[in-house]
């Protein structure tokens, strides 16, 4: 058994700033009734702010009452007129009575019969009509507005203190409200306009195909003011409450952005936001939801919810953490005893050795950070997906934000370039191997040789991922100890469900090459079994083992996963 010299310690490094200050909040430890006290002081003076901009009268009994969220319609042209794009006219199943928008007089009904009174000057027009029936002209987006006006305001569902929720048609005061918003929004200012500016990669290319070129057009007016009022509430906090309260709001604005859709119609699920990201890429809804942040209640994609969810749940694993554990092929939450997941920042390598249970989280590459030879036991990481740059691209709907919250918490002007993935630009393998391999490198430096352990995950159908890890831990001096396969996602999440996609994960576990390794230890591959996910990944997992051990060339260990991987279909048949 190894002596310690000093407390065990934790050091965590990331070239993105969002990873690191998420780590550094979750790891500081600090009292649950204090985080509460900060949190209900500033929900409070959010709610003193913005009540007034999200107040409208209950249906049944005028009595002023709280909005919860309000539907917006997709405003579209053909050739002859303006409509409106909704997703669909059911806002609500019941079971006895359904509530339904009537696509003629855009009023909120509840039942099977409906007669209008008026008709609106704008029709309703359900997603998947490509054509007008009166010109026969397609119809098209429009583009040459902002996108926060290319949505109409049509439904409100509030919370009455006497009836309870409720669905209603937007009126005439409720366009006064939205109005006041617009007019108080001239009078804020989020800095210089051009840091907003949307930069063209992966993903966001689909932003700037519908002529959206600033992060601030995804949000509505009211959503604008909230960030606003956010921003001074957190300027009169001190730096340590600033993180953890700048880190909910960031969170908050993927329930809080135009780019919402609803799928509260669906009666197991009553109020429930699609919120943006749910396809990890960014999708654009006809009927967008705009929510309300301060809701009293503890509704989807609120502050309150996420302030249960996200901070006081995430707290109280941390003190008393809970894994699962298989017993008779059965699931069991266990507690771990005696662990606790948090503890003292440290600013430097120095500090870190000094007193109990500190933590280092720096920003910066991984390959080239500064650390004493042989300190670490191990080294955990997630590398990245070798061709999946989507994650990179798609922060900066929040990086553009946080760099305001917490502006002096990171580097916001780092190089994503630096990356193992290029942000903004296609992947190129090489590249790939090249970073891994002087993260290995420094990963092979820092560790014990005699105990020291490197751990990661890792999938992919492509021949050519396995191939530039594979050379880029060969040159790093690793050997692989063994493999585990596990459950990577679930099998009916929407990002792989229906998908030729891996569910699995295989476990790599590698330690320094001393000149140790016994030969013969991975046994030669013959082939991969593409007959299921978890074959797939056990025996990718199997064929990097020996070609670790092995003595092959390059050349020979990239022709070597060809065969393996691209010389096979998914049927394990030779193509080709």
């Amino acid at each position: 058994m190894r002596p310690f010299e000093w407390e065990q310690v934790f050091i965590g490094i990331d070239i993105d700033p969002i990873p690191v200050l998420q780590a550094k909040a979750s790891l500081t430890q600090s009292s649950i009734k204090h985080k509460k006290d900060i949190f209900s002081w500033f929900f409070k003076a959010l709610k003193d702010k913005l009540t007034p901009l999200y107040k409208t009268l209950c249906p049944i009994c005028n009595l002023e009452s709280e909005i919860q969220f309000t539907l917006y319609g997709l405003r579209k042209r053909c050739s002859c007129r303006e409509v409106i794009f909704v997703d669909s006219l059911l806002l609500r199943q019941d079971n006895h009575n359904d509530v339904n928008i009537c696509s003629t007089c855009h009023e909120v009904y509840t039942g099977k019969t409906h007669s209008c009174q008026k008709q609106a000057n704008t029709p309703l027009i359900l997603k998947g009509t490509r054509c007008c029936e009166k010109c026969g002209s397609v119809f098209d987006d429009i583009l040459d507005e902002p996108f926060s006006k290319r949505y109409i305001p049509l439904v409100i569902v509030g919370s009455c203190i006497e009836h309870g929720a409720f669905f209603k048609s937007v009126d005439n005061d409720d366009l006064v409200v939205i109005t006041q918003a617009l007019s108080q929004t001239k009078h804020i200012s989020f800095g210089n306009s051009q840091d907003f500016r949307i930069p063209r990669g992966p993903k966001s290319k689909d932003l700037l195909r519908r002529g959206i070129n600033s992060f601030q057009e995804l949000f509505t007016h009211r959503q604008l003011l909230y960030l606003s009022a956010s921003l001074y509430c957190l300027s009169t906090l001190h730096a340590e409450d600033q993180l953890w309260l700048a880190l909910l709001v960031s969170t908050s604005l993927e329930f809080n952005c135009l780019l919402c859709g609803y799928k509260g119609s669906d009666i197991r699920r009553s109020g429930a936001i699609r919120h943006v990201f749910s396809h990890h890429a960014y999708s654009f809804p006809y009927t967008a939801l705009e929510n309300n942040p301060v809701f009293s209640g503890n509704t989807s994609g609120t502050l309150n919810r996420l302030f249960n969810d996200r901070i006081q749940k995430a707290w109280e694993w941390a003190i008393e953490p809970v894994e699962t554990m298989i017993t008779n092929s059965s699931r069991v939450k266990i507690k771990i005893i005696g662990e606790i997941d948090a503890g003292e920042p440290a600013n430097d390598w120095k500090s870190l050795r000094q007193g109990e249970r500190k933590f280092l989280v720096l920003q910066g590459d991984a390959g080239g950070v500064d650390l004493p030879d042989g300190i670490a036991d191990y080294v955990v990481t997630d590398p990245p997906y070798f061709d999946s740059v989507q994650y990179s691209d798609l922060s900066n709907f929040f990086r553009v934000w946080l760099c305001r919250l917490l502006p002096h918490e990171a580097d916001w002007h780092y190089n994503p370039l630096g990356s193992a993935v290029s942000e903004g630009g296609s992947s190129d393998g090489r590249k790939y191997g090249e970073v891994l391999g002087k993260i290995w490198e420094n990963c092979f430096r820092v560790l014990n040789k005699e105990y020291g352990r490197l751990i990661f995950t890792f999938h992919h159908w492509k021949p050519e991922a396995w191939a530039e890890l594979t050379l880029s831990l060969k040159k790093a001096k690793f050997t692989l100890v063994n493999r585990y396969v596990v459950f990577s996602e679930n099998p009916i999440s929407v990002h792989i469900m229906g998908l030729k996609s891996l569910k699995h994960d295989t476990v790599l576990i590698l330690q320094p090459n001393i000149g140790e390794e016994k030969p013969g230890k991975w046994l030669k591959p013959s082939l991969i079994d593409f007959t299921d996910s978890y074959s797939f990944c056990h025996d990718c997992g199997t064929a990097l083992g020996w070609f670790l051990g092995s003595d092959v060339s390059e050349e020979d260990i990239r022709k070597g996963w060809k065969y393996l991987i691209g010389g096979k279909d998914n049927n394990g048949k030779a193509s080709g």
